[in-house]
């Protein structure tokens, strides 16, 4: 390809004020229209439903859009071939987009997932198994807050493709929990105190009704399903209520906790007394 370099290297010589006033009316009508049009669309933004996080974005891409048109407008006003100096920035371009595949990879992958939402800023999600709060979406990274307030940035390519677990998304959510007691403690009493614990507590929802029921005989104790709904809001509120609260229920009650453990009973070997007194 033959690019022509004249018209970009020999235009100094050649300004003139009525090639230069001209330009400099472009330049000034497309700063005031350009800042005109990313007005109204912040405001457009704001009133429309598309998610935050996409707000930062659309406004870079439409000003990154006006400048370029603005730079050829008056590169052509100042004389300059613009087919040339287009083909000029179509090659370097490409020479860049080839040295920063991984970043562009991160990008696309951010206006993916910005476009399919799998969550939004503030949500408590699951990447992958890196688990914490969304502090934003960003072009290249995904900042995650972990619950022990460590900062996390991971790649959008490596989060497009994961598995992403939204625990914010439902007004509700399910306690799926597990406890144990011991055989000498009567199924029908403990899933009797239980159910009635679980009820009993102001956040937990009556309908779906708690479910109580054994899950499992283990070897040295029996375990006991317990489900309950309540709002997402309170959800750790309430999972931490239960579970402080199940060792004063237990002794409360005369039930039994244990855990795993094995019973060994010695017998004594009988004397030939003994064993002559049997017969």
């Amino acid at each position: 390809m033959n690019l022509d370099f004249s018209s970009v290297t020999q235009f100094f010589g050649k300004l003139t004020l009525s090639t230069l006033l001209p330009a400099l009316i472009y330049l000034i009508g497309g700063l005031i229209i350009s800042k005109l049009i990313l007005s109204v669309l912040n405001r457009g933004l704001k009133k429309s439903n598309v998610d935050v996080t996409l707000h930062k974005f659309l406004r870079t891409t439409v000003k990154l859009v006006l400048h370029f048109i603005i730079f050829m407008v008056v590169a052509s006003a100042l004389g300059i071939q613009v087919t040339s100096l287009v083909a000029i920035l179509s090659v370097a371009g490409l020479a860049i987009s080839l040295s920063i595949q991984n970043l562009l990879s991160n990008v696309l992958s951010g206006l993916m997932l910005l476009s399919i939402n799998p969550f939004k800023v503030g949500d408590y999600v699951d990447v992958g198994g890196t688990a914490g709060t969304v502090k934003e979406i960003g072009y290249v990274h995904t900042k995650i807050v972990s619950f022990e307030n460590i900062l996390m940035y991971i790649p959008n390519s490596d989060v497009s493709n994961a598995k992403i677990i939204n625990y914010s998304t439902e007004a509700k959510r399910r306690f799926n929990l597990r406890f144990t007691a011991s055989y000498d403690s009567p199924p029908a009493k403990v899933r009797k105190v239980l159910l009635e614990y679980i009820s009993s507590h102001p956040l937990i929802d009556k309908d779906p009704a708690p479910f109580v029921a054994v899950g499992d005989y283990k070897e040295s104790s029996i375990e006991y399903v317990v489900r309950a709904w309540s709002d997402n809001s309170v959800f750790w509120d309430v999972y931490w209520d239960i579970y402080n609260g199940m060792d004063d229920l237990f002794k409360k009650n005369g039930l039994i906790m244990t855990y795993p453990h094995l019973n060994v009973h010695i017998q004594n070997k009988p004397s030939e007394d003994e064993k002559n007194a049997v017969r």
